[in-house]
């Protein structure tokens, strides 16, 4: 029996180059509700905006041009996944195929200057079934600092004979800009972006009638959750509808007082233009940022910023003012319209004490934190989920914490979940996180009353969140996956599951292994690398992301969890300060 086990974890472990695990087809992923704005260079003009009256635009930087650099640029490249037992396939153009083994022998792992002998050339990688060359492709979002995450979509080379992607994994690659010519050839530029990361299929493909798509189809594309990387900040500047030296030199010092730190964060270039380098308190925030910069000031006599903080409070009543832009001017004035706004905390309008409460909340005042968290609680506000976006926002403030994790135990589910992701990057204490796999996924539990929730990303990260108190699965249970890869099966009485785990490579099978009831445990046995414990079993059965979710999915859909299962949406909360396109031309070549 332990020679049967450790030859299957064997087989788990060296099934792919990059590591083995399998998963379903490419999800095309639902985009409906309120994304952010596909902008491309600077914002929308303010007769369209309808804020060119407004005192909130008039005598601000928005008034003397816009903002350069704010449009997503698309990147591509070609890599090489591993990991895919049988389903891939040695076929590449030549020219593609010198160009990845050029780039494959600069890696430690196949330096043959190394101290250890080399396993595998680069050469014997692209022959092997076990790999696949394909299309990377993504878009760096508008804005971006060094290191900023963002998702990739990958492909299998057209004309190949790669079946299946399913639970590859993407060897580090370079991601490129590239220019159409006229002669309808492509220049590429600069090295933008990285690329790698596991391989995430569709687990869910249906046509438009509900039926099953192709697999050999789907599964020959996929995506990589926040396996994009920049390699620099994106260039940013603000250009003079009317070039002046003077007034370029206003508006730098404006900004540069505004935001001190260390070194100009602002610095003119020519009379129709500043460059912008956004501080690391916005780091990961640079819209709001940018949003401020158009919202400051530039009259600066005597009385001025105090009149213009009263003239705001007044106009912010009116239902059809621009509510946002006000509130992100007060906050470019700073904290001395705190006096101003808290006396709108309690205005009978909600528009008015919301944006109110939002400055102060932006602003540092805690008093703040009570009036939107009032908002966050109510059931019938239309600023709930915007209100719950803002207390995660404001990171300083432990008392946003508290008013968050009560939110935990919501009635809404999606409200509880909004809370997770909000309480999520302080790395609160409510969230217990455990990394599944070295390359899997993460997984976190909350315990907090209220039905239990099991929530899975699908942008940014694979993770899975396990909300609720005591989630298990409630046998009689038997499940088999869609690809056969795993099956679970427990009689109604059995105080534990077994467990039959079935690899693509060679089509090993498993002895029956036993696994817990309790999910975050079952969890980390599906989704592990493989070992065996002292009591000769295996722990750790190398599922990737895709089948797990899908696995999830059925089960609870079936009651043989006992939780819902909820996949992320896009936000759809109102967008504080929005911004758009003017479509100006601009290049990163």
């Amino acid at each position: 029996m332990r020679m049967l086990l450790v030859s299957f974890l064997i087989c788990l472990s060296t099934c792919g180059l990059a590591g083995c695990g399998d998963g379903f087809l490419q999800f095309e992923w639902n985009t409906q509700g309120k994304p952010k704005p596909d902008v491309e260079d600077g914002f929308v003009d303010a007769k369209v905006q309808g804020i060119a009256n407004s005192k909130s635009y008039i005598g601000t930087v928005a008034e003397q041009g816009y903002i350069e650099g704010l449009r997503r640029m698309r990147v591509r490249g070609y890599g090489l996944v591993a990991g895919l037992g049988t389903t891939g396939s040695s076929e590449c153009p030549k020219r593609i195929r010198n160009r990845l083994i050029q780039e494959m022998y600069k890696r430690p792992e196949f330096s043959r200057q190394g101290i250890k002998p080399v396993r595998v050339s680069p050469e014997q990688v692209l022959k092997s079934t076990d790999t696949a060359v394909v299309i990377v492709e993504g878009e760096i979002p508008a804005a971006a600092q060094k290191g900023t995450r963002f998702d990739l979509s990958i492909r299998a080379l057209a004309g190949t004979q790669t079946t299946s992607l399913a639970g590859g994994r993407l060897y580090s690659t370079d991601l490129y800009v590239y220019r159409d010519t006229a002669s309808g050839a492509s220049v590429e530029g600069r090295a933008l972006a990285s690329a790698a990361g596991p391989v995430f299929v569709n687990p869910f493909a249906k046509t438009k009638e509900g039926q099953e798509r192709r697999i050999t189809k789907m599964e020959r594309r996929g995506m990589v959750l926040g396996g994009g990387r920049t390699n620099s900040p994106r260039r940013l500047r603000l250009v003079l509808t009317r070039p002046s030296y003077r007034r370029a030199r206003l508006i730098t010092e404006t900004i540069n007082s505004r935001f001190p730190s260390g070194g100009d964060v602002a610095k003119a270039e020519s009379p129709s233009n500043i460059n912008l380098r956004v501080p690391s308190a916005f780091r990961n925030d640079p819209f709001r940022f940018l949003s401020l910069i158009r919202h400051l000031y530039l009259p600066n006599r005597p009385g001025f910023l105090e009149r213009r903080t009263q003239d705001l409070a007044e106009e912010i009543v009116s239902p059809s003012a621009p509510h946002a832009d006000i509130a992100m001017a007060w906050e470019g004035i700073g904290r001395t319209v705190l006096p101003t706004v808290q006396k709108l905390y309690t205005d009978e309008r909600a528009h008015v004490r919301f944006y109110a409460a939002i400055t102060g909340l932006r602003l540092g005042d805690d008093v703040s934190v009570d009036v939107v968290g009032e908002f966050a609680f109510n059931g019938e506000s239309a600023y709930r989920l915007t209100a719950i976006d803002e207390l995660g926002n404001a990171r300083n403030s432990y008392r946003t914490s508290v008013v968050l994790r009560r939110l935990l135990s919501d009635p809404d589910p999606r409200v509880r979940v909004e809370a997770y992701e909000a309480l999520l990057p302080r790395h609160d204490e409510m969230i217990a996180t455990e990394k599944i796999g070295k390359h899997n996924f993460m997984l976190d539990k909350v315990e907090t009353p209220g039905p239990n929730i099991i929530y899975v990303r699908r942008t940014g990260a694979q993770r899975i969140a396990l909300l609720g108190d005591g989630i298990f699965c409630m046998p009689p249970v038997f499940y088999q996956d869609p690809n056969n890869l795993i099956t679970i099966n427990a009689e109604e009485d059995d105080r534990k599951l077994t467990l039959i785990r079935r690899t693509r490579f060679e089509d090993r099978i498993s002895p029956p292994l036993p696994g817990s009831l309790e999910l975050g445990r079952l969890i980390d046995m599906l989704g592990n690398d493989p070992k065996v414990l002292r009591d000769d079993n295996i722990h750790g059965l190398a599922l990737d992301y895709a089948t797990i979710t899908r696995t999830l999915f059925d089960l609870c859909e079936s009651g043989e969890i006992n939780a819902s299962f909820m996949l992320q949406k896009h936000s759809t909360t109102e967008m504080f300060g929005p911004m758009s396109s003017t479509g100006r031309a601009e290049s990163d070549l």
